[in-house]
C-alpha cells in the first residue's frame, strides 16, 4: 500500500503543484480587480462629492427644474432624503494556552437606513440630479488639470467605434457631446458686457492652449460669489455643464453651465 502511495505521489505531483499555483494566480487577478472596482467606486463617489460640496457659485434653477423633469424626478415642496448607516463590531474570544495566548472571532457588519422629509430647494434638487445621472451613467467627469477623463459606457462605446482609446489619457475632452460632463479645473473669471460672468480654464498641453468656456448668466450667480474677489487669479470649481459647441479654431469648448461649485 505504501508502494502504491509514493508511485500514485510521484505522478501526481506535479499537477497537484500546477493546480496550487493556477489557484493562487486566480486569487491574485481577483484581488487585483476587486480593488480596481473598488477604486473606480470610491472616484465616482469623491467625483459626486466634489460635484455638489463646496460654495456653490451658480446655479441655474431653470435647467435644474427641467433636468428633473427629464429624470422623472418629481416637482414638490418636500423632498425624501435617504440616509445609510454601517457599524462594524468585532466578536471574539481570548484565552491562554499553555505559555502563549490566543484570540478568535469575527468580524459582524449591521446596516440600517432611513429616510426623512425636507423642504425641497434648488440646492437639493442638484444632489438627487446627480445621483440619478450617476445611476444611469450619465456623466462624464473630466480632471482639466491633471489631463484625465472618465468616460461613461456611452462614451466608451462611441470612441471605440471611431476607433480611439477610452483610457484616462487617450480621451480627448472635445469627444464629449450629447452626455453632461463635470468638469474640474483652475478656472480664471471676468465680467462680460451685459453682466454675466465668463468662467474659463485651460485643459490639454497644446499651443495655443485649449480653454473650456462656461457663461454664467448674471441672473443664477449666487450672492456669495463675489467676482472682484476672484478676477485676480486662478481658483478651483467644478462645473455640470452640457457642452454647446467646440471651436477647433480658436479651441475653445463651450459648455451651458447647470451649476458651478468651488
Amino acid at each position: 500500500m505504501g508502494v502504491f502511495d509514493s508511485q500514485w505521489w510521484s505522478l501526481r505531483w506535479p499537477w497537484t503543484v500546477v493546480w496550487l499555483l493556477t489557484a493562487a494566480c486566480f486569487a491574485v487577478v481577483l484581488r487585483y480587480a476587486l480593488l480596481r472596482w473598488r477604486t473606480s467606486v470610491r472616484q465616482r463617489q469623491e467625483d459626486l462629492g466634489r460635484t455638489v460640496s463646496g460654495m456653490c457659485v451658480y446655479l441655474n434653477e431653470a435647467r435644474v427644474e427641467t433636468i428633473a423633469a427629464i429624470l422623472g424626478i418629481p416637482k414638490s415642496d418636500f423632498v425624501e432624503i435617504s440616509e445609510q448607516t454601517s457599524v462594524t463590531s468585532r466578536l471574539g474570544l481570548s484565552g491562554r494556552f499553555g505559555g502563549g495566548s490566543g484570540t478568535a472571532g469575527r468580524d459582524a457588519n449591521r446596516k440600517s437606513s432611513s429616510s426623512y422629509a425636507e423642504q425641497n430647494t434648488p440646492m437639493k434638487t442638484i444632489r438627487l440630479i446627480m445621483v440619478r445621472m450617476r445611476e444611469r451613467d450619465r456623466v462624464v467627469d473630466a480632471d482639466l488639470i491633471n489631463g484625465h477623463l472618465f468616460p461613461n459606457a456611452a462614451l466608451t462605446r462611441a470612441l471605440e467605434d471611431a476607433g480611439t482609446t477610452a483610457s484616462r489619457a487617450g480621451a480627448p475632452l472635445t469627444a464629449v457631446r450629447s452626455d453632461y460632463v463635470s468638469v474640474s479645473g483652475l478656472f480664471t473669471v471676468s465680467r462680460a458686457a451685459g453682466g454675466d460672468i465668463v468662467l474659463r480654464a485651460r485643459y490639454g498641453g497644446g499651443e495655443p492652449a485649449a480653454q473650456v468656456k462656461i457663461t454664467c448668466e448674471e441672473a443664477w450667480v449666487r450672492p456669495e460669489f463675489r467676482v472682484d474677489r476672484y478676477a485676480e487669479g486662478e481658483f478651483p470649481a467644478t462645473c455640470l455643464g452640457l457642452v454647446r459647441t467646440w471651436n477647433g479654431t480658436t479651441g475653445e469648448l463651450t459648455l451651458d453651465p447647470v451649476s458651478v461649485f468651488r
